[in-house]
């Protein structure tokens, strides 16, 4: 049994007594680049990380679903059968919403006992939400006896989030999450579900680092984006009828119809056209080892977020800016929904220990608040383990 393996099987015991008999984990993500693209099936470039949920269970057969969440000290408890989304969802929509998933799907979870430990920050923009779903989706399926494909459990994960947890995300998370590979990030066409995963060059380095503000993706203003690209779509496929998706159209096209719709509606497409470019061009860029020109794309990802988007806030951008400015920084900008959360800095490996330190101190001279900065490493998809028998 692994050492992780090991410490959740305690929790579990120390929880509900006796052992747990299945363990899974998943990951969290980092979005390299791509971001606010996956809900117009455009490209994003994420990576699993091994910031990891992991979770413990052992079944039960009176269809009750027990969960301990080890981090709020809190416990849920339902019966499968009668699981139902609710009208407004809170933290123990995540811990259900896989279950729902699962039983939708026509796989019968009998019931569990369930505690579930989380590894990746909450509201920090590198999706914390998926990590549990993908977990919880994966060890539900393993107790019903079924073995699912990294894909099938992403697609369970992220209709618990859509249908139970009422976030309208597309399918980044969960597939990054689920389908992840140690070393590589996943360049992922969200369109088809088909993905490339690519060598993140072993110089280079992934910091994140917590602007502190805390984000919800299920708040009004992620709503509020994809509404007002809505708006200016209906505009689009009436000049254009070929153009189903703002992933098929061309920045000349936009700009011929400008005058159509709000200038909100433009630039928040204007976004969505360049970065799905930037992050194709991300790919390239990785795949050369060209620092250059992908710090050029990681700084026109974060302005056009920032700008088009709207979805920075002061602290990013101080993150963004500061992290610019120290020596060994590749590029750095924004990482997840924005409105808060992390920023994604790419780092050559030498100077990693000396950029952590002094772009901690550079946040805090600016702003008057702690960061806390991580190095995080490309990590595989989940893991489910059958802990005895």
């Amino acid at each position: 049994m692994a050492a992780w393996d090991e410490a959740v099987a305690l929790e579990f015991t120390n929880a509900f007594g006796g052992s747990a008999t299945w363990a899974a984990d998943a990951g969290g993500r980092v979005n390299l680049i791509g971001e606010h693209t996956d809900y117009h099936e455009g490209f994003v470039f994420p990576a699993a990380i091994d910031l990891r949920t992991r979770v413990a269970a052992r079944p039960r057969r009176d269809g009750v679903i027990r969960i301990r969440s080890l981090n709020l000290c809190e416990e849920v408890q339902a019966e499968l059968v009668h699981l139902s989304p609710s009208p407004m969802a809170d933290w123990r929509s995540y811990l259900l919403g896989p279950f729902w998933a699962l039983r939708e799907a026509g796989i019968q979870v009998a019931g569990a006992d369930v505690v579930v430990q989380g590894g990746v920050p909450f509201g920090g923009g590198l999706s914390s939400s998926a990590a549990v779903e993908v977990a919880l989706v994966a060890l539900g399926a393993a107790m019903a006896g079924r073995e699912l494909e990294s894909l099938e459990v992403a697609r369970l994960a992220r209709r618990a989030e859509n249908g139970y947890c009422k976030v309208p995300c597309g399918a980044m998370d969960q597939i990054a999450s689920a389908c992840g590979r140690e070393g590589h990030a996943i360049l992922l066409d969200c369109r088809t579900l088909t993905f490339e995963a690519v060598p993140i060059p072993s110089e280079w380095v992934l910091v994140v680092a917590d602007s502190g503000v805390r984000h919800a993706v299920a708040g009004p203003e992620y709503a509020n984006r994809q509404r007002e690209c809505a708006e200016g779509m209906a505009t689009v496929r009436a000049a254009f009828p070929d153009v189903r998706m703002a992933r098929d159209l061309t920045i000349e096209r936009l700009e011929a119809i400008k005058s159509g719709m709000t200038d909100i509606s433009f630039r928040r497409l204007r976004h969505a056209v360049t970065e799905n470019a930037r992050c194709l061009a991300a790919r390239d860029a990785l795949v050369r080892g060209d620092g250059t020109t992908l710090g050029c794309l990681l700084s026109g990802s974060h302005e056009s977020l920032a700008a088009d988007y709207e979805v920075s806030c002061p602290e990013l951008d101080v993150l963004v800016q500061a992290a610019t400015g120290i020596s060994g920084c590749i590029g750095a900008r924004l990482t997840g929904a924005g409105f808060g959360g992390n920023t994604v800095n790419v780092v050559e490996a030498d100077r990693t220990e000396a950029f952590c330190e002094d772009l901690a101190r550079a946040y805090m001279d600016r702003t008057g608040r702690a960061t806390t900065v991580r190095v995080v490493r490309p990590a595989g998809g989940f893991s489910v383990v059958r802990l005895e028998g």
